[in-house]
C-alpha cells in the first residue's frame, strides 16, 4: 500500500471531526437540566468537615464562608432599602461577587465583609425588578460556585436584564489551561493546578459556559477577547489579562 491509499484509507475511516452547531435556548435547557438531574441522583453525602482544637476551637474555611452568609441575610432587609434607592440608578449596572475589586459606574455587590454598593447573597434572588438592570459583570467568581449554582445565577441574570442587556462573565479558561497555568508542563496538569486552587469548584471552555447561559434563556452568546465587550468602557481587571475567558450573552 502506497503512503497516498493508506492516507486516503485513514481519512476515510477517522473523518474530520466538524463542530456541533450551538444549541437553542429551549435544547440548551433540556441538556443542562437533564445533567443536574442526574447529578442529583447521583450525588452522595459530604463528609462532615474536620475541626481540631489548637489551644481553642478554630472556626474552619468553609464555616467562615457561612458566617458571612449569615450575616448578609441577617442585613437583607436593609439591604433592600439601600437597592431601592439604587434602583434609581440610570444606566443600572451590576457588578456582582465584587470582593475587594471595586468598579467605578457599577453597582458592586457582595457579602457582608467586602467594601461593596449593596450587600447582598449573590445566590439569592437579588432586589431588583425583572428587565431593570442595563449590564452584569462578573470576573473569576463562576468557577467557585457549583454548576447548579452558576445556573441559577445565569438564570437570574436573565431575569433581570432588559431587552438587548448584556451579561458579561469572566472564568479561567480551561478550554486552554497551559495559557492560565504556563508553568505546568501538560494541559492536564494545569487543569489539576486549577482544581487545586482554594474554593474552585466548577471548570469552564467556552462551550459548556455557552451552554449554561442558553439553558438560562440567552439566544446571544459568544466569546469575546479581553477588553473587546459591548460595554463601555469593558469592564475586565488588567490582573486577568492572561489565562481568562471572557463570554458575553444578551437577553
Amino acid at each position: 500500500m502506497t503512503d497516498r491509499s493508506r492516507s486516503s484509507s485513514t481519512d476515510r475511516r477517522y473523518p474530520r471531526a466538524v463542530p456541533a452547531p450551538a444549541p437553542s435556548p429551549e435544547e440548551a435547557r433540556a441538556l443542562v437540566e437533564s445533567y443536574l438531574a442526574r447529578r442529583k441522583a447521583n450525588r452522595t453525602p459530604a463528609p462532615a468537615p474536620l475541626v481540631r482544637r489548637v489551644g481553642r476551637w478554630v472556626v474552619p474555611q468553609r464555616f467562615r464562608l457561612q458566617t458571612r452568609v449569615a450575616a448578609t441575610t441577617a442585613t437583607a432587609p436593609r439591604s433592600r432599602r439601600t437597592a431601592e434607592a439604587i434602583a434609581d440608578d440610570d444606566p443600572l449596572r451590576l457588578h456582582l461577587g465584587s470582593g475587594p475589586a471595586r468598579k467605578d459606574g457599577w453597582v458592586n455587590v457582595d457579602l457582608v465583609g467586602d467594601d461593596v454598593d449593596l450587600t447582598w447573597n449573590i445566590l439569592k434572588p437579588l432586589p431588583f425588578n425583572d428587565g431593570s438592570v442595563e449590564a452584569i459583570f462578573h470576573e473569576h467568581v463562576l468557577e467557585h460556585l457549583s454548576f447548579e449554582d452558576g445556573y441559577v445565577l445565569a438564570t437570574e441574570s436573565h431575569r433581570l436584564l432588559r431587552p438587548d442587556g448584556v451579561l458579561r462573565i469572566g472564568v479561567p479558561d480551561c478550554g486552554t489551561p497551559d495559557v492560565a497555568w504556563p508553568d505546568a508542563p501538560t494541559g492536564l496538569l494545569a487543569l489539576h493546578e486549577f482544581l487545586a486552587e482554594p474554593g474552585h469548584l466548577t471548570m469552564y471552555d467556552a462551550e459548556t459556559l455557552g451552554l449554561l447561559l442558553r439553558a438560562a434563556g440567552f439566544a446571544e452568546v459568544e466569546q469575546r477577547a479581553f477588553g473587546e465587550s459591548r460595554i463601555e468602557p469593558a469592564p475586565d481587571s488588567e490582573h486577568r489579562r492572561v489565562g481568562s475567558l471572557y463570554v458575553e450573552a444578551v437577553k
